[in-house]
C-alpha cells in the first residue's frame, strides 16, 4: 500500500528541521540516508523507512515507486526545500529517515563459533568510523562496538562512509570501557589491542579464537582499561619514517590477516 503523499514547498516545513536533527543524530531511533545509491542500499537491507522527501531532481522512477511502496510518509518537495534537509553540498534528490536497527548482543556475535567483534574506541571522526565499518563488514566481523566519547555510527557522516554497511552489520554505540571488558568476559572472547607498541607482530598473532578486537584513534589510543585486559597487544611493523596507518587501513590488516588463519 502506497504511503500517503504530502506535496511541500514551504520552507519552514517542520520536516525539514526532522530531517537536519537525524542528520546530528539528535532524533531519537532515526538516522538520515541520501542519495540514490545509498537509499537503495537501505531498502534492499530491509529498514523501515520512515520518512521519504523526493525532489524532480530525483528521475529515479523505480526507486521512487519503491519508497512510495515502502515509506510511511512520502514527501513531495521542491529541489529548494530539500537542499535545506539535506546534509550534502549537491543533493541527488532523494533523503530519507530509517529506523535505526536493534543490536542486542546476541547479534552481534551472529551465532558465530568463533565471532569476531570489533571495537571503535574514541574514534572522533565520522568518516574514519564509517571507513571502519565497511571495512569490516568486507572481512567478515560479526559486529561493532563504537564507545563513548567517539563518532555516532548512525550520525549522517558516518553513515556515508559506511557506504550501506552499517545498514547490515550490527552495531551497537555507546559502551564505555568497562562495559566492553565486561562484555568481552560474558561472552569468553579474547581481547586482542591493535596497539603500534605491542609485542606481537600481527602475522604471529592468534586470531582464530572468539575475538574482540580493539583499535583506538591515532593521537588517543585505547583506554588504559582495554590495554589491561588484553590477551595480546598486536602491532602492524612500518617502515620508517611512517608512525601510524589511518584506524580503517589498520583495523582492514588486522581483519584480513584473521579472515586468513580462519581459512
Amino acid at each position: 500500500m502506497d504511503a500517503p503523499r504530502k506535496e511541500i514547498s514551504s520552507g519552514r516545513n517542520p520536516a525539514i528541521q526532522r530531517f537536519r536533527d537525524a542528520a546530528a543524530g539528535a532524533l531519537g531511533g532515526a538516522m538520515l540516508a541520501e542519495g540514490v545509491r545509498l537509499v537503495r542500499e537501505a531498502l534492499d537491507a530491509g529498514l523501515p523507512v520512515l520518512e521519504a522527501a523526493l525532489s524532480p531532481r530525483c528521475s529515479d522512477a523505480a526507486l521512487r515507486e519503491r519508497l512510495q511502496q515502502q515509506a510511511r510518509s512520502f514527501l513531495e518537495v521542491t529541489d529548494e526545500v530539500l537542499g535545506r534537509m539535506s546534509a550534502l553540498e549537491t543533493p541527488q534528490g532523494v533523503a530519507v529517515l530509517l529506523a535505526i536497527p536493534d543490536a542486542p548482543e546476541a547479534k552481534l556475535l551472529q551465532g558465530d563459533l568463533a565471532p569476531l567483534v570489533v571495537v571503535a574506541a574514541g574514534l572522533r571522526d565520522p568518516g574514519n568510523l564509517g571507513a571502519l565499518l565497511r571495512t569490516a563488514e568486507a572481512a567478515g566481523a560479526t559486529g561493532v562496538l563504537t564507545m563513548q566519547g567517539g563518532a555516532d555510527p548512525f550520525r549522517d557522516k558516518a553513515v556515508r562512509g559506511s557506504m550501506g554497511s552499517v545498514f547490515r552489520l550490527p552495531v551497537r554505540h555507546g559502551l564505555d570501557a568497562a562495559g566492553v571488558v565486561e562484555f568481552a568476559r560474558r561472552h569468553r572472547l579474547q581481547v586482542v589491542v591493535a596497539d603500534g607498541g605491542g609485542e606481537v607482530p600481527f602475522t604471529q598473532a592468534d586470531l582464530r579464537k572468539p575475538l574482540l578486537l580493539v583499535v583506538g584513534a591515532e593521537a588517543a589510543g585505547v583506554p588504559p582499561e582495554l590495554l589491561r585486559a588484553a590477551a595480546q597487544r598486536v602491532r602492524i611493523p612500518l617502515r620508517p619514517p611512517v608512525e601510524s596507518l589511518n584506524v580503517a587501513v589498520a583495523a582492514g590488516v588486522l581483519l584480513f590477516e584473521a579472515q586468513r588463519q580462519r581459512g
